[in-house]
């Protein structure tokens, strides 16, 4: 194979996805940063900087006209226009030095011109290009585009003088503001794919344009780390290491937490969208992938200026991982309404997660104490949820929930010696119940567990050297009790279980007033005496029994021996003559 076989693939690659753009649109972008790192900041033109920016991304805009209106190279094309979307964010990126060294007026002016540049480009290419984007989608678009450039006049000490603490907040609430205008997309997301027919391009939704707002989405993240990296009130931006250029200080107040409230947004919109289109495999698929939302409120960063802030969001409204399961709960209770599969069980699980998640959970190292309310809603939930499907598995769940909640409840009351008697018996209780209300394949396998354990539990209390200090009589009673219980089900419910469990118990019964009564006997008379009278009455009863069974009283089965056919009296008299057989000879 020749060398210039071999590169064809490669070169056929390149040709047909042309990622050039992208390539020179992230070496324009790094030379605009490394200009940042290499020259003094008194000494930067930032003029000169967003000038570049602005020019490059003219450039560009004009490429994509040419190329879609007399190319129909779209597929290079839809490259140029997310490009677009980054180059906008750069363009607002680079205006952050010049809203610190310039005055209020001239602040105000620059927002202004910047958030025109960025309109007018955009308006100018889906003119140019044929696109038509509707208005639901247009007007969202163009205040993310407002909100690149409003953000840091805004935060700018120098446009508006607020104190440090302040400051911080408001840096905080950027992506909370993004997120409010990503509700927005709502009536757009309910529109459907009609909404979107006729777009001029080839694409259909959900792909236009919501890799678009996909795109924004990345870039409000961007645009939020360097809003904390350029006003947070966190020292040098620049610091130097060595001989070497100077780099970027990335102790800052942001966190990966800043994008929570984003990702709550997205998880709707994605839930609304699947809904829109009654897509069963989609909404499943968003309620799975939602516990990683919590992924954002797990601590990785550990610099100073990022854990002081991150301290005082806790003592404020709480932790990121606390606040994140509320919004869950929220999240899955909406999908709930709208009858999402899955939904319910998820919203139990982050109820189950607050039992040990409290507002000052930072990570697994300062999970709180298990509480018991959260268990305890869980059970009666779960039992709601099985009574209302006839379904004894999840009936058992919530029971299992429940009483662990009370196992947490009872070390707050005065019946703290007996938590454990009384979860065994409520846990217990429960299974013999739903084991004979419920008419489901694993309602049966209760039924025989709470049969079982009756005369186990039945030993344990007559025998258990922690039983001791129970008087005798109350012991005998319960298992008494258990015993008339078994025989009424058995009775009643036509089971074969407690017919055995009844059979069981009533022999631990018996043995045990035997036992006792052979005690309370051999104190007055002697053990030989007692013995004798026992056997005796033993043998009476044996000889009872095999004449009750000769004479037809009792079963076939309650005999081991086969029954032995014993003629009548009446067959074994003598026949008379007249009855005996005569020859004829």
């Amino acid at each position: 194979m020749s060398a210039s076989t071999s590169h064809r693939p490669v070169l056929s690659y390149l040709y047909n996805h042309n990622p050039f753009y992208v390539i020179s649109a992230v070496l324009m972008l790094f030379a605009v940063r490394s200009a940042y790192g290499t020259i003094e900041i008194g000494s930067i033109n930032c003029w000169l900087m967003m000038g570049v920016l602005a020019g490059y991304t003219l450039l560009l805009a004009g490429i994509g006209v040419l190329i879609v209106r007399w190319g129909k190279v779209w597929e290079d094309a839809r490259s140029i226009l997310l490009l677009l979307l980054l180059l906008f964010l750069g363009v607002s990126v680079s205006m952050d030095d010049l809203f610190s060294r310039i005055s209020p007026e001239q602040g105000m002016t620059l927002m202004i011109a910047g958030f025109l540049f960025s309109a007018i480009v955009s308006e100018a290419v889906l003119w140019g290009a044929g696109i038509r984007l509707g208005f639901r989608y247009r007007i969202p678009y163009h205040l993310f585009l407002a909100l690149f450039y409003v953000a840091p006049w805004w935060c700018s000490p120098e446009m508006h003088a607020r104190s440090a603490a302040s400051l911080e907040w408001t840096l905080f609430l950027f992506p909370v503001a993004a997120s409010v205008l990503f509700l927005c997309l709502l009536p757009a997301i309910r529109g459907g794919v009609n909404y979107v027919k006729g777009n001029g391009t080839p694409w259909g939704w959900p792909w236009f344009p919501w890799i678009a707002f996909g795109v924004i989405a990345a870039c409000v993240s961007l645009r939020s780390f360097a809003l904390c990296l350029t006003f947070g009130p966190a020292g040098p931006m620049w610091i130097t290491s060595g001989s070497g250029p100077r780099l970027i200080s990335f102790d800052t107040l942001w966190g990966f937490y800043f994008l929570i409230p984003l990702g709550f947004v997205l998880l709707l919109l994605l839930l609304e969208g699947s809904l829109v289109t009654r897509n069963k495999a989609f909404q499943a698929g968003v309620i799975r992938f939602s516990p990683l939302l919590l992924l954002l409120a797990m601590p990785v960063v550990t610099g100073r200026v990022h854990l002081g802030f991150l301290f005082q969001v806790t003592d404020v409204i709480g932790s990121p991982i606390w606040i994140t399961l509320w919004l869950m709960l929220g999240f899955y209770l909406w999908a709930a309404f709208r009858r999402v599969p899955g939904a319910i069980g998820a919203g139990l699980g982050a109820i189950a997660l607050l039992s040990i998640v409290g507002p000052q959970t930072l990570g697994t190292r300062t999970l709180i104490d298990p509480t018991p309310w959260p268990l305890l809603l869980d059970g009666v939930l779960l039992l709601g949820l099985g009574m209302r499907k006839r379904s004894s598995g999840i009936c058992t769940v919530g029971v299992l929930a429940a009483t662990l909640g009370i196992w947490l409840l009872i070390p707050d009351t005065i019946l703290f010696q007996y938590r454990f008697t009384a979860c065994f018996h409520f846990l217990w209780i429960a299974a013999l119940v739903l084991g004979l209300t419920m008419k489901d394949d694993f309602s049966r396998v209760l039924q025989c567990a709470s049969a079982l354990l009756i005369p186990l539990v039945s030993v344990v209390v007559i025998w258990s050297t922690r039983a001791v200090e129970i008087p005798f009589i109350w012991r005998v009673s319960y298992v008494a009790s258990w015993a008339v219980g078994c025989l009424l089900i058995a009775r009643f419910w036509s089971n074969r279980w407690f017919w055995y469990s009844f059979t069981a118990t009533l022999s631990v019964l018996l043995y045990t007033s035997a036992a006792y009564g052979f005690r309370l006997a051999t104190q007055v008379l002697s053990r030989e005496a007692v013995t004798a009278f026992i056997w005796s009455v033993a043998a009476l009863l044996i000889a009872f029994l095999i004449s009750a069974h000769k004479a037809r009283w009792l079963p076939e089965h309650a005999w081991l021996l086969p029954r032995k056919e014993t003629p009548s009296e009446t067959d074994m008299l003598p026949q008379s003559a007249e009855e005996s057989p005569v020859d004829e000879e």
